[in-house]
């Protein structure tokens, strides 16, 4: 019974993935399959948080974390910062191939523990809640946040935090899967991909004062 329970979750989950990124599947599923291998990465690691402010720990689809590393080239942007880092995959993927710092901040301690065992060489990591640290310390201009927020007053305290680092050098929020997300004017959107309304990858600046 336990089996078939699954088996249909399985099928479910299968339907949700093909309709939440009909706009760009084909791309989604061919990078999937070739940094799965590349990577090694043949199972993607998923936890649920059963919590009412953190959203369940679900990886970046390898298409985005692609077109993020294009991305950061391209801007020749030399450290980012992952808020919600989860198992790792966003923060391995670019230190690999961008051959960058990269920082990830994770709340929960389980899914930090885990991610030590398989950081790349220039991934630093830390234990904690994203609103007790100090931003500028990190000396990074570029955030990344795959929707780790479920109540809109914590998005909305993390994109006043956020403003207020570095006031004198542009810097870039790239959020993943921001679903009905009001951001600050500030935000200027630079790039925008969708898989649907609720599967996407944005890309602001902000601009020094």
């Amino acid at each position: 019974m336990i089996k078939h329970i699954k088996s249909i979750f399985k099928i479910v989950n299968f339907f949700n993935f093909i309709r939440s990124y009909r706009r760009i599947l084909f791309k989604v599923i061919f990078y999937e399959i070739f940094y799965s291998i590349k990577t090694k990465e043949l199972v993607p690691k998923m936890k649920l948080q059963n919590n009412q402010y953190r959203t369940d720990t679900i990886p970046c689809v390898f298409y985005f974390l692609r077109e993020i590393s294009i991305f950061l080239k391209k801007n020749k942007i030399d450290s980012v910062v992952d808020v919600g880092s989860g198992y790792g995959r966003i923060v391995n993927f670019i230190s690999k191939y961008n051959d960058i710092i990269t920082h990830g901040i994770e709340y929960d301690s389980e899914l930090h523990k885990s991610s030590l065992k398989t950081k790349e060489k220039k991934v630093n990591l830390y234990c904690g809640d994203i609103f007790n640290f100090d931003l500028e310390n990190f000396n990074s201009i570029c955030f990344i946040l795959n929707d780790p927020f479920k109540k809109y007053e914590n998005k909305k305290k993390f994109f006043e935090k956020f403003s207020k680092t570095h006031p004198t050098r542009d810097k870039y929020f790239i959020a993943i899967n921001f679903y009905q997300t009001e951001f600050p004017n500030n935000f200027e959107k630079i790039l925008s991909i969708e898989g649907s309304s609720k599967k996407s990858l944005n890309i602001y600046k902000i601009k020094a004062i």
